[in-house]
């Protein structure tokens, strides 16, 4: 149900692109970006009101923003046609919110540069590459970056955006490679998986003056990555408890007295959310009374029945925390 609280969060996450993407790149709010979940029925194909409801929940419990079709998505999992269809329809139901998008095919200029055009037809601010797609492991970062120049060449109008997803491999970008995709004007949103604050800050001085927004992954790290001038999260912990989360990078920008404890809290639970991935979040979804079923595309083994009473002590604990 869109809430009338939900109205209100969505008109103060309104971003410089109006909800629609613009051929020029304006800086994208600041805060919590949840990696979403894909919902689907016990047959695997999508639950598109689950898929409603949950963009509704984000939005609800303080997200600014949404990274749709992402490794959480189980985004290789899903069609190049149902990757679209699921930005679109998050697009459509976020309203003024931003959305982003991954799921981009390879990284062959022509057909990537296709599917950009498509993104932007359904409404995506940012069309996010996986740094892992672009350049094989031991290829440099001068290979890596004529093939994303091509793809910039190839798709001109919308902005892009970064993720240093584990796979196929994580390629982490260097403060160097930061400060170049910056300055391009054409990146403005950052999904960092460095998981090391010193290592993340170098990257957000890195871009200091650009277009381009740092949103950290590692969330032992959110209050201090936050403090230390990044842009805000975007996290698992978003797909369990996305109001602890929205309180936590709330608190680490207002300096606020409650950051330690809540932060102690996101860190130890992370342990037991990790476990059998993302199907943990749908449970715990679930749980917190999303309409979404503990169904995955991708591969992963069932929980025990004592991972599962972790999860659901997690639940009532992630329930009390704010409380």
């Amino acid at each position: 149900m869109f809430t009338r609280r939900h109205a209100l969060l969505s008109s103060l996450a309104t971003p410089l692109f109006g909800g629609r993407p613009s051929p020029m790149p304006g800086r994208v709010p600041a805060g919590l970006w949840p990696v979403m979940l894909t919902p689907f029925r016990a047959d695997q194909s999508i639950d598109w009101p689950a898929l409603d409801a949950l963009t509704d929940w984000y939005l609800a419990n303080g997200a600014v923003g949404l990274f749709a079709c992402c490794q959480s998505s189980e985004v290789w999992d899903l069609t190049e046609a149902e990757r679209l269809q699921v930005t679109a329809r998050v697009v459509r139901r976020a309203g003024r919110v931003p959305v982003v998008a991954g799921g981009l095919p390879g990284f062959a200029a022509a057909p990537v540069g296709e599917f950009v055009k498509r993104l932007q037809d359904c409404g995506a601010v940012a069309a996010v590459l996986t740094t892992g797609q672009v350049a094989e492991s031991q290829e440099p970062d001068a290979l890596w970056r004529e093939r994303v120049e091509a793809i910039l060449t190839a798709a001109p109008r919308l902005p892009f955006g970064l993720y240093e997803a584990p796979r196929p491999y994580k390629r982490l970008l260097s403060p160097e490679m930061m400060t170049w995709a910056g300055r391009t004007g054409r990146f403005v949103f950052h999904k960092d998986t460095t998981c090391e604050l010193s290592a993340v800050l170098a990257k957000v001085r890195a871009v200091q003056g650009t277009p381009l927004s740092i949103f950290n992954a590692h969330v032992p790290i959110l209050v201090d990555c936050i403090r230390g001038g990044g842009h805000g999260f975007s996290g698992i912990a978003a797909n369990a408890y996305p109001n602890v989360v929205a309180y936590a990078v709330r608190q680490a920008t207002w300096n606020g007295p409650d950051a330690a404890r809540v932060q102690q809290f996101l860190t130890d639970a992370e342990a037991i959310l990790n476990v059998r991935y993302p199907l943990s979040a749908k449970l715990m979804a679930g749980w917190a009374g999303q309409p979404i079923q503990p169904v995955c595309r991708r591969k992963v083994v069932d929980l025990t029945a004592e991972q599962r009473e972790r999860l659901r002590g997690l639940r009532a604990a992630a329930d009390r925390v704010l409380s």
